[in-house]
């Protein structure tokens, strides 16, 4: 992807202003985090100041810690609308409403300019600018096309950030997002410095006991369905009780199912507080688009992994099916 001239206005904005907030959506993940790291650090080697802000980050989760202090995080939305800000970067999140903006912009005291970097299919380019590539692999593969295309160098901490993004939405180079340019820039980032035994150890060698135990009762519970190619599991409010990061320990478990063989579509239903569903999808193939599906459903996603969230309960019928209610 050429950075074209979008590239360039928000080298020009970025240059021209002093302060800015940095956004990443809610529940962030290495993707998110890292291009929140990477564009922080270059931040701070001009001499700009900014705030990061996460509207919701998972209670006890480690992955914040890994890429950028927790305590650096704001997630206090109230706090934001007394500053002045000459930009606001929001990385990884395909509306406002994802990334916790959609309430909180139209109160800040100043209107500031609304840079929009991500790689969703389902972005709306709600930006000032836009620098949205669906192609990407993630939104650190535009960052670093971005950083290429502006000469900004690359330290090892930056490559390490921006080559973490790339390994977990490609979960580590082994679905459909993993493309030549993928592997090329993965390349180029290790010759940068990126640190790939931390980056394996902390993204891949993390599940705890807790999390095997909950794995092993999706696993229970997978049920096929031959007609539509697609095979589905449930978690229940009971099945995550007590554990000190649900979100942490389900995170993985439609990743994990997506290597089904002869499952087409995967999906994840996990019941959540507030009489919510959580749903994940995931496909291998390149004939269905999931982030149409679940578009309809008020979600968004990619072609091949997809999410959203609906009302309703999962119960357990007497033949032992689930449904939704």
């Amino acid at each position: 992807m050429d950075i074209g001239s979008t590239g360039h206005k928000i080298q020009r904005a970025i240059n021209g202003g002093k302060r800015f907030l940095l956004v990443v959506h809610r529940q962030p993940d290495a993707d998110a985090l890292g291009s929140l790291a990477a564009v922080g650090e270059w931040l701070e080697r001009l001499g700009k100041s900014y705030v990061a802000f996460c509207r919701e980050v998972r209670p006890g989760s480690a992955n914040p810690s890994f890429l950028i202090d927790r305590n650096d995080l704001l997630t206090d939305a109230s706090a934001l609308q007394r500053e002045v800000f000459d930009a606001v970067i929001v990385l990884d999140s395909g509306d406002l409403g994802h990334a916790g903006l959609d309430d909180l912009v139209p109160r800040f005291v100043s209107q500031p300019v609304i840079i929009n970097i991500d790689h969703h299919a389902t972005n709306q380019g709600f930006g000032s600018l836009n620098l949205v590539d669906p192609a990407a692999a993630s939104t650190t593969e535009i960052l670093y096309r971005l950083f290429d295309g502006l000469e900004v160098p690359l330290s090892p901490t930056i490559a390490t950030a921006l080559l973490a993004g790339i390994i977990f939405d490609t979960t580590s180079f082994t679905n459909p997002n993993t493309t030549k340019a993928a592997l090329e820039i993965a390349a180029q980032l290790l010759l940068a410095g990126a640190r790939l035994p931390s980056i394996n150890e902390l993204l891949l060698r993390n599940k705890t006991v807790d999390t095997l135990r909950l794995w092993g009762t999706a696993l229970a519970r997978l049920q096929p369905h031959p007609a539509w190619g697609i095979t589905t599991t449930v978690i229940t409010a009971a099945d995550v009780a007590g554990l000190k990061d649900p979100g942490e320990a389900t995170s993985g478990i439609a990743n994990f199912l997506n290597n089904l063989e002869g499952a087409t579509v995967v999906l994840v239903l996990q019941q959540e507080a507030g009489g919510k569903i959580k749903g994940s999808l995931r496909t291998n193939s390149h004939l269905i688009d999931l982030a149409k599906l679940a578009t309809m459903l008020g979600g968004g996603g990619h072609k091949n992994a997809a999410g959203f969230t609906i009302e309703g309960t999962l119960i357990q019928t007497t033949e032992g099916q689930w449904q939704v209610t």
